[in-house]
């Protein structure tokens, strides 16, 4: 068994947004999905936000059941990342590590 995404709503609208399911079940990525893949060789999860050669600011949303994935807005405007030139978005995959908070 292993996770899986679900898409609802249409990519770079207001309207999208990414569930996590582990299973049959949908599970929070924020709280359900263990910080450590495997303890004895120190791997760690993560859950990627913003995909390499994209460039939608998408982010978990703390504030929603379940944590989907959403594209950030800002001033009623869908936000985007600047372009690592000469390339299209993040040249890396953008992330959060599960079980973390960000420093304040």
């Amino acid at each position: 068994m292993g996770y899986t995404t679900v898409e609802r709503g249409t990519l770079n609208t207001t309207s999208y947004c990414l569930y996590f399911k582990y299973g049959d079940s949908f599970i929070s990525p924020f709280h359900d999905i263990p910080m450590l893949a495997d303890e004895a060789n120190r791997t760690y999860n993560m859950v990627v936000e913003i995909p390499r050669w994209t460039n939608a600011k998408m982010e978990m949303s703390t504030k929603e059941p379940l944590n989907p994935i959403r594209q950030d807005i800002k001033e009623g405007n869908l936000r985007y990342v600047k372009n690592c030139f000469p390339y299209h978005g993040y040249i890396w995959n953008y992330g959060a590590i599960p079980q973390t908070w960000e420093d304040p």
